[in-house]
């Protein structure tokens, strides 16, 4: 089970500081998010403001329309307003199941950038940002893969270490957090159609990361989860399982650093101007390099290094499978 109080100041700079390939991802939904200067932006999940930052300086400016950060982290949401000099941007203490500070159809674009698995209840959450975004509004979502959460030398190496004589009768290797706490691609596809969105495009998208020493990767995994990459272990077994793991780490990089791929689902859909309507009746045309497929609204498109999702029945969920590698 994740912890949320195990987070502290330490943690939360040491993920400021290492954290470039979820925030690479996160400016990749951005882009794709296509912010306006005009756009009112809800940053759910903004942890240190690292992302949320980018988008004042870079999207919106000082004399845009404003941003909001939130999230539950304490640490984490002072370390941002610390670095904010912009008069139009606020972080806050808050989750994303409860927006009550929020009027109904006020925001323009709201985005969980690497935050989405960490969400306690998702259909809450969704439910809460479509009532907040305005007709048309968008939401890009990050996320694990959680169907493919084992497949990353990462893990795998992990689940080496804790196979040894020392863990293995203590130790389940799908208690480990990433395990617990992720989504599939069909099921990020039926939150989003369940709670009334129409979901404009879902990849699965293969990432690659690298660190420079084993002890920096784990830096990286305990800070980005808040305490809880051990969290499965027994705390007596602690110390030595990350000793352990580093060690194997390093031996994998032979002084090379160690590069690792895994795969994440990137979504982006948007509350319908008539929630009886697929989206694309509502303007002219739907836009060049978009395939059309007329259930619920739901509609694919092909982008670069994804993996494809195509519905073949009524019901978008459960009927998605990966078609090709483009």
């Amino acid at each position: 089970m994740t912890v949320y109080d195990l987070d502290s100041a330490t943690l939360a700079t040491t993920y400021d500081t290492l954290s470039d390939s979820q925030f690479k991802r996160g400016s990749e939904l951005i882009e794709r998010l296509h912010i306006d200067q005009s756009d009112v932006v809800l940053d759910v999940g903004a942890g240190t403001g690292r992302l949320g930052l980018w988008v004042l300086k870079n999207k919106l400016g000082a004399t845009g329309s404003k941003l909001i950060g939130i999230d539950p982290l304490e640490e984490r949401i002072k370390l941002a307003e610390r670095k904010n000099t912009f008069p139009n941007g606020k972080f806050l203490v808050g989750s994303a199941e409860d927006l009550s500070f929020l009027e109904d159809r006020t925001v323009d674009v709201a985005y969980l950038s690497a935050v989405f698995h960490w969400v306690p209840n998702r259909e809450k959450a969704l439910s809460e940002i479509l009532r907040v975004l305005k007709p048309g509004g968008k939401i890009g979502i990050t996320t694990g893969a959680k169907e493919l959460a084992n497949e990353t030398v990462i893990r795998k190496t992990l689940d080496r270490v804790l196979a040894g004589p020392k863990y293995r009768d203590r130790v389940n290797p799908n208690d480990y957090v990433s395990s617990k706490q992720g989504t599939t691609a069909t099921e990020l596809i039926k939150l989003l159609s369940d709670a009334g969105f129409e979901l404009d495009e879902v990849a699965v998208r293969r990432n690659s990361t690298y660190h420079e020493s084993g002890t920096l990767l784990v830096d990286f995994l305990e800070s980005s989860t808040f305490g809880n990459f051990l969290v499965h272990v027994p705390e007596e077994l602690r110390p030595s399982a990350r000793a352990e793991y580093i060690q194997a780490l390093d031996a994998i990089g032979q002084g090379k650093g160690i590069s690792s791929v895994g795969f994440g689902i990137s979504a982006v859909a948007r509350r319908s101007f008539d929630l009886g309507l697929p989206a694309c009746n509502q303007r002219q045309g739907c836009g060049q390099g978009e395939e059309l497929v007329s259930l619920a609204g739901l509609r694919t498109r092909d982008s670069p290094g994804a993996w494809r999702l195509q519905a073949t029945g009524r019901n978008p969920a459960g009927i998605l499978g990966l078609i090709s590698e483009a």
